[in-house]
């Protein structure tokens, strides 16, 4: 049996846990998921975490919020997605530790099921931690004409905008005093913070609201429809749950954890199946 597993704080509402195993099951891969909470109370830290599941044989587990950034110092082989936005949502425990950044390739999935291939022009983004750092580059990788990067932490905003440069991705940091001029410029605005959780109840945006010419793009999926999604539908904008990234990046990990025994054609044609079954379960 395949052991795998979720890392993260305040995850008890995750559905990870639900759509791996039930990948195993379509693809007739017996497979067990846990999930590994380490809030305040806890007295393990993250890399003891990834230790103890090392003795114990798991294959690989996911990583959310707030340990993605982290999750690098303890791998020895990065791929290319997790060497350029320098953040990991995925570890793989072979003879040594590799690791994957699905955050990225399930963006670029996400953005592909609902854009096809219309080039992102102006994009607010919110949050420039773990899964903003993937969208941020992901977007690059789309030629995204400009990136603005609303992020409290001006130090880790400072320097994500100057990796950013490197790779020739135009991104201008801003606080929040500019949001409202921003929000009109803009045609999309994703949601890369925890503000919207259940956990962490409000609207990124605050008391701005966004307008019907915008698309909106939540990384959040617990709750599916956060207030943010709520402003926007109320004023006739397009919204993207964070249910589209958490399947896409879902699928991407399964392969990777799967490897040759699941067929990347196969695993697409359950896309509709999935939507449908967690739209119907979340999108309330």
């Amino acid at each position: 049996m395949i052991k795998l597993g979720l890392i993260g704080k305040n995850i008890q509402s995750s559905q990870a846990p639900d759509i791996h195993k039930r990948l195993g099951k379509l693809f007739n891969i017996s497979l067990s998921y846990q999930t590994f909470d380490l809030n305040e109370n806890n007295k393990i830290d993250f890399s003891d975490q990834l230790t103890l599941l090392k003795k114990k044989e798991f294959l690989g587990v996911n990583i959310t919020f707030p340990f993605k950034e982290e999750a690098m110092k303890y791998a020895d082989i990065i791929n290319i997605s997790s060497l350029t936005v320098q953040s990991s949502n995925t570890l793989l425990f072979k003879e040594k530790t590799f690791a994957e950044n699905t955050d990225y390739s399930g963006f670029l999935r996400s953005y592909d099921f609902h854009f096809k291939k219309n080039k992102p022009e102006k994009i607010l983004v919110l949050g420039g931690g773990g899964v903003g750092r993937a969208i941020t580059f992901a977007l690059g990788s789309l030629n995204v004409e400009h990136i603005y990067l609303y992020e409290k932490d001006q130090f880790k905003g400072q320097n994500l905008i100057k990796e950013l440069e490197t790779f020739k991705i135009n991104c201008t940091l801003i606080n929040r005093n500019p949001l409202e001029t921003i929000r009109s410029e803009v045609q999309g605005i994703v949601n890369c913070t925890p503000v919207g959780h259940y956990d962490l109840a409000g609207c990124p945006l605050g008391q701005l609201i966004p307008s019907s010419h915008h698309w909106i793009f939540d990384v959040i999926y617990t709750p599916a429809k956060t207030d943010l999604l709520k402003k926007g539908e109320k004023v006739g904008a397009k919204i993207i749950s964070g249910i589209d990234l958490f399947i896409f990046q879902a699928l991407d990990a399964f392969l990777l954890f799967c490897e040759e025994r699941v067929d990347k054609n196969q695993i697409s044609k359950q896309i509709h199946f999935l939507r449908q079954h967690y739209f119907k379960l979340l999108f309330k």
